[in-house]
């Protein structure tokens, strides 16, 4: 019985992932641009929802002969590609070891913001990192549990108005994973440079 059920969650856990070809521009580290294809992963239930852990760490690239060819991640500057969803997106190898490329989301004149996928159990989590250039401070967080306020107070400890802004902020307004985390991240990280900018 044990040996049936193991057969079926392999199974099931194989077919939860689609392979997939997407254009991608490579920029290497000796600042080579390469126009390819890349192999991708995605999820079955979900066509759309591309797997970054399916190269975060070593693309595939397939040549127009069918050919594939392996690029690891420390070769690489950074990765522009229009994913399923038609969002445009870019990865850089800013990782402490080099080894893995990590999603830029946003990179102002005073913060930065990436993320970095790992594998799970039929999917991948995903894990934000927040940082100032001027103040030199920055946190990581877990992207689908979200910030806690406290934390990110302290982050923009140096604009007052910002303190205003978070308090008056619920949770879902951009500290815990909602459909709209994202944008609502982006308006604030933006709202943070308005004031800098402002009162320059």
């Amino acid at each position: 019985m044990k040996k049936y059920l193991l057969l079926i969650f392999m199974t099931v856990f194989s077919m939860s992932f689609g392979q997939k070809t997407l254009d991608a521009k490579i920029i290497t580290k000796e600042n080579d641009t390469l126009n390819v294809k890349i192999k991708v992963s995605t999820n079955a239930f979900d066509p759309n929802l591309l797997y970054v852990t399916s190269f975060n760490t070593k693309v595939t690239v397939i040549g127009e002969d069918g050919k594939k060819t392996k690029i690891e991640a420390p070769e690489i500057k950074e990765l522009f590609l229009t994913d399923f969803n038609g969002k445009k997106r870019t990865f850089i190898n800013k990782s402490s070891d080099q080894k893995l490329l990590m999603e830029k989301l946003y990179d102002g004149e005073n913060l930065e913001w990436y993320r970095t996928y790992s594998s799970t159990m039929g999917g991948e989590n995903a894990n934000d990192f927040l940082y100032n250039k001027k103040t030199k401070k920055g946190f990581g967080f877990i992207y689908f549990t979200g910030i806690p306020k406290k934390k990110l107070k302290d982050f923009f400890s140096d604009e007052p108005e910002m303190i205003k802004l978070l308090e008056n902020t619920d949770k879902g307004g951009g500290f815990a994973h909602t459909s709209e985390y994202d944008s609502s991240m982006l308006s604030i990280l933006e709202k943070f440079e308005e004031l800098k900018k402002n009162n320059k």
